[in-house]
């Protein structure tokens, strides 16, 4: 039975809701309800409208007619009216201030509701069946009210409800209805048209601010048989879906309109077939037939990741099943759902975000070391943890406690003991989800310690001694900026980064420059190779670098680093590994520099004949050692001698267990005699004129020799080496250090002094 908005029964205004069933897959979403209303009819689009009083409703298509559901409760969904319309497969629903316009492929026009008081919507009119036959779809550019019903048998048909929405005006043809010029779907925004002409496979975008409209660009769309497409709100992203087995949603860049750039592709399952797709923020919202509703998160387009899905097909993937059409653009958050099947769904994706500046290197052993970091959610957050690790070792997991401002959450690791590598990770549960930063399994990291940097290269600079060649068929790698350029290889999105981590410069596989795509050949073998590196006797050296990588499981395509030509790094075996972010890539390769003069460092990419993706990408490359030997600190103040001259104090070389540290003295009277202070503890006791900075009770004082010229003031320097035991009991030992110089022009008559210099024995 077909159903009227004046034979609605009460019942039926709060009809009944279903229980998802065991086959509904929900991933990162909530359902909120299920309606069903109309069991003899499929359903097919949906839309959505939002009253002058914030009450929310869905427009649902059927086979039937169109029903006007009140959500604005959303677990207790309402119809409000239906209204009966030709029988048709398609129908289609847009909206423009409060009325919605409704065409369909069985004729008879496009019917105009009423939504001024929507919980009892009227039809106006059935307008326009004099100009077309069927329809397919329509378009309404809301800032304009220009109207433009798609395809008809008589073209794109150009319509302004500006000045009287329930009785709009013709204007004119846009095309024909020849089937070359056939547009499946179309939307406006912001002057710009983006239509979507499917038996050309072409998307097109055009000037609407004048008439006729002017043709800027097309582009043909991966699977050729366009369906739809919809912008972000800053017309700078687009999407496109093609309605084709296998196909999936292209993102493009449309900063300029006239050339149009393709960007990042996604599918959940390469037997399915998308539908209809919408931006809104950094979210792609796609119905994609027989996988239900996903949702794609498109801060970086060039790698489009999936963060959501609701599935309401019971049944295998394939075919024209599911999910029809969905609507994301409700001020609530709730997302419209219509599957053809069995009605509306209202689901609502736990969307949460965490924003985190990572801590950086530290010489600070004391910490703690604060941890910060801005959540938001779509859903209510259960739980923000904070868990580290230090050396690889055991985890600790922290609550992280909320603050000011609203969102903001903070914890604190304990200080560390030098040489320490830091890992913490960022983990918030909401909505029965969780979400960690930085990713999956990842980790941020800092050292604390004192960086020796044996060699570091930006890339900025220029080639700097790199070579690199190939062993088998080609040789890719490049040094420039990187264009963000990627593919879909069996399901698997993958992308080169957008951008170098520091800088303009990169080197990597393909960077997808002018004629390059960004992705690896099949069956290469070829290398990048750094200029020789001193180590300069330095030990305990690391290699440490940020990588962007992608590459198909290490069992079919091999990523390699060698030092020396010892490999020290290579992709896993048994997964892809498709890096979304520039990652840190750190390594111990002490045990090959320590006993080297040089190292040379090399990178390789060795491919089979099948699936291929970007390659290396890599940047900011270093050799470097963290350790526990701190600079020397001065301390105190010191007492001037002849001449109004402080005697100074420094050092060279490290207080390192098993080698010697030097102590120098400068500034002193020529050819008089000095005592270097040692204590483990330090002082600040006033005698014989000076401030005595070590403790005499613990410590010892070795008289020394001063060079230069006698009796000339700060003509003069000593110098002492200590043998330092190899002890490991040493480690962390501080010492304290202070020259006295015998001198009677001191005001004292007897000392001059320098300052302390604190230094802290280590091992590493």
């Amino acid at each position: 039975m077909r159903m009227t908005a004046a034979v609605l029964s009460a019942t039926l205004a709060f009809a009944a809701f279903a229980v998802p069933s065991a086959w509904s897959q929900a991933n990162n979403t909530v359902l909120l309800a299920n309606l069903d209303p109309y069991t003899s009819l499929n359903y097919n689009d949906v839309w959505g409208y939002v009253a002058p009083n914030g009450d929310e409703y869905a427009l649902l298509g059927t086979t039937g007619g169109t029903a006007v559901v009140d959500t604005t409760i959303p677990t207790q969904p309402a119809v409000r009216g239906f209204f009966n319309g030709p029988t048709s497969t398609w129908r289609d629903i847009r909206t423009y201030r409060d009325y919605a316009y409704v065409v369909t492929e069985g004729g008879g026009g496009m019917q105009i509701i009423d939504l001024s008081s929507p919980n009892t919507p009227t039809l106006v009119q059935t307008w326009g069946a004099q100009l077309w036959g069927n329809a397919h779809n329509i378009c309404i550019d809301t800032a304009t009210g220009m109207i433009v019903v798609i395809g008809t048998n008589n073209g794109s048909v150009v319509i302004d409800a500006s000045q009287n929405p329930a009785n709009p005006t013709f204007v004119g043809y846009h095309l024909t209805g020849a089937q070359s010029d056939y547009y499946h779907d179309m939307h406006i925004q912001n002057g710009l048209a983006h239509g979507s002409m499917i038996y050309r496979g072409v998307y097109r975008l055009m000037d609407v601010t004048t008439w006729p409209f002017t043709i800027l660009s097309e582009r043909s769309t991966p699977n050729t048989f366009t369906h739809n497409a919809w912008p972000n709100a800053s017309d700078t992203v687009a999407v496109t879906t093609d309605e084709r087995a296998g196909a999936v949603v292209k993102f493009w860049n449309i900063a300029n309109p006239s050339s149009p750039i393709g960007l990042g592709s996604f599918t959940p399952n390469t037997n399915s077939i998308p539908h209809n797709a919408f931006i809104v923020g950094n979210v792609c919202h796609v119905s994609w037939y027989t996988e239900g509703y996903r949702a794609i998160d498109i801060s970086n387009p060039n790698l489009p990741v999936e963060i959501g899905s609701y599935d309401t097909w019971p049944g295998a993937s394939g075919g024209f099943n599911g999910a029809w059409g969905c609507y994301p653009f409700q001020p609530s958050g709730n997302i419209y759902v219509n599957d053809i099947s069995t009605g509306l769904y209202i689901v609502r994706l736990q969307n949460t975000n965490i924003a985190h500046q990572p801590l950086a290197d530290t010489t600070n052993e004391s910490g703690p070391y604060g941890v910060d970091c801005d959540v938001s959610s779509s859903a209510p957050i259960q739980s923000v943890e904070m868990v580290w690790r230090a050396n690889g070792g055991a985890e600790t997991r922290v609550p992280m406690t909320a603050g000011s401002p609203s969102g903001r959450y903070s914890a604190s690791i304990p200080g560390q003991l030098a040489p320490t590598r830091v890992e913490y990770a960022i983990e918030v549960q909401s909505g029965g989800a969780t979400k960690r930063s930085p990713g999956p399994n990842a980790w941020h990291a800092f050292q604390v310690g004192v960086l020796t940097r044996v060699f570091f290269d930006d890339f900025e600079a220029g080639v700097g001694g790199w070579t690199h060649g190939f062993v088998l068929r080609q040789d890719d790698w490049q040094l420039g900026a990187s264009f963000g350029r990627g593919g879909t290889v069996n399901g698997v999105s993958f992308a080169d980064p957008a951008s170098a981590y520091s800088g303009t410069n990169c080197w990597g596989n393909d960077l997808g420059g002018s004629g390059f795509n960004g992705i690896y050949q099949p069956s290469v073998s070829n290398w990048l190779q750094s200029p020789a590196i001193p180590t300069n006797g330095v030990q305990g050296l690391r290699l440490r670098l940020r990588r962007w990588l992608t590459i198909e499981s290490g069992a079919f395509d091999q990523a390699q680093v060698l030092v020396n030509n010892q490999i020290v790094w290579s992709n896993p075996t048994n997964a892809n590994l498709v890096d979304t972010a520039w990652n840190l890539l750190d390594l111990d390769i002490s045990s090959i520099a320590n006993n080297a003069s040089s190292l040379s460092v090399r990178f390789t990419l060795i491919t089979d004949g099948g699936a291929n993706f970007g390659g290396w990408t890599i940047d900011d490359f270093e050799v470097y050692r963290f350790s526990d030997c701190f600079p020397p600190e001065p301390y105190g103040t010191g007492t001037p001698g002849t001449g109004g001259l402080e005697p100074t104090i420094s050092s060279a070389g490290e207080p390192r267990i098993g080698t010697s540290f030097t102590l120098q003295g400068g500034a002193m009277l020529g050819g008089a005699t000095a005592f270097l202070g040692i204590s483990p503890a330090s002082t600040s006791l006033p005698i014989a004129g000076i401030t005595l900075l070590v403790d005499p009770l613990s410590g010892f004082f070795f008289a020394q020799p001063v060079s230069g010229s006698p009796g000339v003031a700060g003509a003069g320097s000593s110098s002492l080496t200590i043998p330092i035991p190899a002890d490991p009991l040493l480690d962390n030992a501080d010492t304290f250090h202070q020259w006295l110089v015998l001198d009677p022009g001191s005001a004292g008559g007897l000392l001059a002094a320098s300052g302390g210099l604190r230094a802290r024995i280590c091992q590493f």
